[in-house]
Parts: C-alpha cells; structure tokens; sequence
C-alpha cells in the first residue's frame, strides 16, 4: 500500500507493506464504515474471492501491456523528447521528419509511430500499445546521436530500456532478478531527480515486478496482448459477417467450427505454411556459396540438383513461429560474457516439400552502450 506522495520517495519495494490475506480482510470491514471506505483502497469484495483456493492479494499477475507498454513507456519518451527540446538537442520538426523518413522492417511497418505534436508531450502519447512500443525500441536511432553521452535525462531512457528487456524476456535465471531489482531501484532514483515529481502508479508497480515474475514465471505469457491478439479474431469476424441481428450468437458459433477444425489434427501447433507469393527458381541461379552449402548439407546428399528448381517464398510460418527475410535472430552466446551471435536469414527456400532457411552471420564487434545496439559485422558464408 502506498499514498501518491510516497511513491515519489521511496523507490525500493521494502519501504511499503505489502497487502496480506488477513490484512486484505480487515480492509473489507472496513468498506461498510463509509468514513474509512477510501482509507485502504479497497472498495468492494471481490467475487472471485468467493471461491475455494483462491486469494485475491495472491491471485492476480501484474499486466505488462498496460503497466509497461501503455504506462512506462510513453511517459519515459514524453520526458526524454521534453529535455531534449529544452536542451535544444533535437527539435519536433527535426524529430517527425526522421520517424517519416525512417525505413521500418517487416515486423514494424504495421506498428508504425504516430508523429509526435506539442499536446502529446504536453498530455500523453498517443496510439496502440505496439506503436508506443516500436516508438521506444527506435528512439535511438532517431535521435542519440544528437544528445551528447553521459546526459542525465538520456541515463533515464537507457535504465528504462535495460528493465523492460528484462521484464518482456521468455524465460530467466534469478541473478536476472536481482539485477532487474536493482535496475529498477536505481530508474525510479534517476527518473525522480531528473524530471521531479513525475512517477505514476504504473511506474511504482515496477517495484513489484521481480518479486511477482519470480512468483508467476515470465509475465509476457500473462499480458493482455495475449486477449487482444485473440479478440481480433472477433473483430474482423463480426466486420465480415455484417451481421446485427445476435451478434454474439454468430460469433460462438464460428468460433466454435473453428476450434472444432483446428482440434481434429493431431498436431494442432505443428505446421509449415507461407503467405507470400512463391517463385520458382532454377537450382543454378542461386549464388554459388549457397549452391554449394546446399550440396554439402547432409538433408540433400540424395538429392540431384541438375536441372533442379525450387520455391522461393519473403516469408514463412512454422509452428506458429514468422520467418521474413532480413529478419535477425539470436542463435547462440559465446563466451563466459555471453554474447549474442546474430544470424539474418537471405533465403527462404522450399527444396524437394523441405523447408530451408539460409542466411549470414552478425558477429558483434562491440555494444554502443548510448545508442544500446551492437554494431556488427556481416560475414560472407551462408549458413543454413
């Protein structure tokens, strides 16, 4: 429990008492006492209370849609973009005019940041939680190498970036959550002496975010996006159908066929399919590095490439998983400092009904801790 004065004071999550299954009870008594009904912040029994092994203080995984992506995030972009512009680093023109012109891949291009106006950095910014989310991922490509290294306001953004790709990671170890800890600790510090009284409840809930995925296992398997992603069925759905009359009903029941369909295979997630056109390629066009690679793999030792064509495809869906060319993917860590080895995939090819994905290796040659990317280097084999 915390009052909005204390969460700009205290920034380490012992500072506050945490709510209990007892003290959540006396917090209920207290809700019919209409001059303490506001005290404890409770202002009702939950329903779901009612059922047997279920604790509403225990019960209830945080949501890093909305506490990070629709929280943390624009408000950090908001102050950041503000100091800028005081400290006459980057101005908004100057600002739109790069996002505008900025080239976007595959997987953003549908996510594209909304230009930024004066009312946004005044209120709030604006759009879906996956544009606020591109938008912080590619604020230092629009605008780092304007603000000189070691400024304060930009320490905020770095700290914030180094949290968030811990909190949205798929799986850790606790040495994660230690380190997460302290980061927090140390934004909510940074965040308070550089833009004064500006932390959200959002922001305070940070606090929490260890203890919780330590508690709950990865958040990002328990966010809204998960809903939302399922609800756009519904949506296009109920567009489609132009329909007025029991809406609802039609929509169950489509739903129902379809769930219907996808459960009568028996591996349901297993399946390879493309949504881009293919083109049909001889073997020989292919550049002789990767005709060579092909050859010596040992999937196609059986296999006679003279006179062979075979499918290319920009993209390509296996097990649920988007393969696009130009994508970039971690495929291993090397040495005791663990870092990430890149591989971009060139090629995307179908070769005798398989599948194959050929691409370059990234190798890191040092990380721009201002501009927080490696900067690497492309390498010539291909790899598949």
């Amino acid at each position: 429990m915390a009052s909005y004065s204390d969460v700009n004071k205290h920034f380490c999550e012992e500072d506050f008492v945490l709510r209990t299954t007892e003290g959540h009870a006396y917090h209920l008594e207290s809700v019919t006492d209409h001059e303490r009904a506001t005290l404890y912040g409770v202002q009702a029994r939950c329903p779901l209370n009612e059922l047997d092994y279920f604790d509403v203080t225990q019960g209830f995984p945080p949501d890093v849609m909305h506490d990070i992506l629709e929280g943390v995030m624009p408000l950090v972009v908001k102050l950041v973009l503000r100091e800028a512009r005081k400290e006459k680093h980057i101005t908004l023109h100057e600002f739109n005019d790069k996002l505008k012109h900025m080239c976007f891949g595959k997987n953003d291009t549908q996510n594209r940041p909304v230009p930024i106006t004066e009312n946004h950095l005044r209120k709030s910014i604006v759009g879906s939680a996956s544009q606020k989310w591109c938008l912080f991922r590619v604020l230092p490509m629009l605008m780092a190498h304007q603000i000189p290294p070691g400024s304060a306001y930009w320490n905020v953004y770095l700290l914030s970036r180094e949290i968030v790709e811990i909190i949205l990671a798929s799986q850790f170890r606790r040495n994660d959550l230690v380190n997460l800890k302290m980061l927090i600790e140390e934004f909510l510090t940074e965040m308070s002496n550089v833009f004064g009284n500006v932390l959200t409840p959002k922001c305070h809930y940070l606090l929490h975010y260890p203890r919780l995925i330590l508690m709950y296992g990865p958040l990002r398997y328990l966010w809204c996006m998960r809903y939302e992603s399922k609800h756009q069925y519904f949506k296009e759905l109920a567009k489609a159908s132009k329909n007025l009359l029991n809406v609802t009903h039609s929509l169950c029941t489509r739903h129902q066929f379809k769930q219907c369909w996808e459960f009568s295979s028996s591996l349901m997630c297993a399946f390879e399919r493309s949504n881009s056109k293919s083109v049909s390629t001889p073997f020989s066009t292919l550049p002789v590095d990767l005709q060579n690679t092909l050859k010596g793999h040992c999937a196609f030792k059986d296999v006679q490439f003279e006179g062979k064509r075979l499918q290319r495809v920009s993209e390509l869906f296996v097990n649920n998983v988007k393969y696009a060319l130009e994508d970039v993917f971690v495929i291993a860590q090397v040495h005791a400092e663990e870092i990430p080895l890149f591989w971009k995939v060139k090629y995307i090819i179908n070769l005798d009904t398989c599948w194959v994905l050929c691409g370059k290796i990234l190798i890191p040659l040092c990380f721009d801790s201002h501009v927080h990317a490696y900067k690497v280097k492309l390498t010539k084999p291909v790899i598949v």
